[in-house]
């Protein structure tokens, strides 16, 4: 669920953007086997369509399954802008603005214990403002997938977590020594509280939220939080690799129960069809699915208004793009978006790669073709 990536791919795909050749298709696989990548699948978006797909490498290396367009892939923290365009949806209906106190809308209470006057909002929330810390100690069993338990619903996780009677609340792990308002601490709690309160606003729970107003309108019909409704042979394996025995590790589905912050499994397509719509001011084959005033909001053209939930990338011979990556135990993806070009880029992997300046350089390369 953390965030930088974008290596291989990008460079992959700048040979791959006008021809797929059998001398590329070599080259890809060479790649991919340098960076011990076992599989990728990209997309382009251009004026608001999707302009190309490309697969290359195994979903499953044991099996030599190969990636294809009914691959599905975890894609990690890029869930959060998913969830983010959940949000906006709601506050676009009026149901809350972006500044009010969440404590309006929860069943139990979140401030920060070291500033209980200070409200936690949505705007907070969504710029990873909140003041609300990721607590390593107790998440990491879940996001390295070794925990074995019962699944925790969506609620009760974060009652236990954020509530002062919370039977996981901690006060100076849960919440940093920061005022709400006062400092960037990216929070994946946050995101999950976001999605509990799309569920609490809605009165749905937020998977089914997400299905009806989202994932169905826009035709992402390869798309569930969850991994109950896929089938196992279109799942991506996530591996990582071990240099000190030489060999791909094959490692376990991950699940969690702060789902919204980064649980989603999609297809590529899917996932170009949602950054489609972003790219074309929220409209999708001629339907209004999110309100052309929210995508502004969170991505605004002038970037001096100060953005939302996407993170500013700087193109070294272009304006600056937004953008959002994703990692986990075997898992590499990253969403690209241009709101000036209308240019959007994804690519989807199921395996670990985390240099920055390798994926600078290759963004670069590929953002010209």
């Amino acid at each position: 669920m953390r965030c930088p990536l974008l290596l291989l791919a990008f460079y992959l795909l700048a040979a791959l953007a006008h021809a797929q050749t059998p001398k590329v298709d070599s080259l890809v696989i060479g790649k991919l086997k340098d960076l011990h990548v076992p599989g990728l699948a990209a997309a382009k978006v251009e004026n608001g369509q999707v302009s190309w797909t490309h697969y290359n490498g195994f979903q499953d290396m044991e099996q030599k399954v190969p990636v294809t367009d009914s691959t599905v892939f975890h894609i990690a923290s890029i869930s959060k802008t998913i969830t983010a365009a959940a949000v906006m949806q709601l506050e676009a209906k009026g149901y809350f603005k972006l500044d009010d106190d969440i404590n309006g809308f929860l069943p139990f209470r979140v401030v920060n214990p070291s500033f209980p006057a200070a409200p936690i909002t949505f705007r907070l929330l969504l710029r990873h403002r909140s003041s609300i810390a990721d607590n390593m100690d107790y998440l990491l069993p879940f996001w390295g997938n070794t925990y074995q338990g019962a699944d925790i619903p969506l609620g009760t996780f974060l009652a236990d977590y954020l509530s002062t009677s919370g039977k996981h609340y901690y006060a100076n792990k849960n919440f940093t020594g920061a005022e709400p308002g006062s400092r960037f601490e990216y929070s994946n709690i946050g995101f999950a509280l976001l999605g509990y309160l799309v569920e609490r606003i809605a009165k749905i729970p937020f998977d089914q939220y997400c299905k009806a107003h989202l994932f169905t309108p826009l035709e992402m019909h390869h798309t569930n939080w969850f991994l109950e409704p896929f089938r196992s042979d279109r799942l991506a394996v996530p591996y990582e690799y071990s240099d000190s025995l030489g060999r791909y590790e094959k490692l376990p589905q991950g699940k969690f129960p702060d789902y919204p912050a980064g649980q989603l499994r999609c297809t590529v397509s899917d996932l170009a069809k949602f950054l489609a719509c972003w790219s074309n001011d929220g409209s999708y084959a001629g339907k209004r699915v999110i309100e052309a005033r929210s995508v502004q909001l969170l991505t605004p053209m002038d970037m001096s208004l100060g953005f939302h939930t996407w993170f500013m990338y700087l193109l070294n011979t272009e304006t600056p793009t937004y953008s959002h990556s994703g990692h986990g135990p075997g898992i590499s993806t990253y969403m690209l978006y241009d709101p000036f070009s209308k240019k959007g880029l994804i690519i989807l992997m199921n395996g670990e790669l985390s240099d920055y300046f390798e994926w600078r350089k290759l963004i670069d390369l590929l953002w010209k073709s």
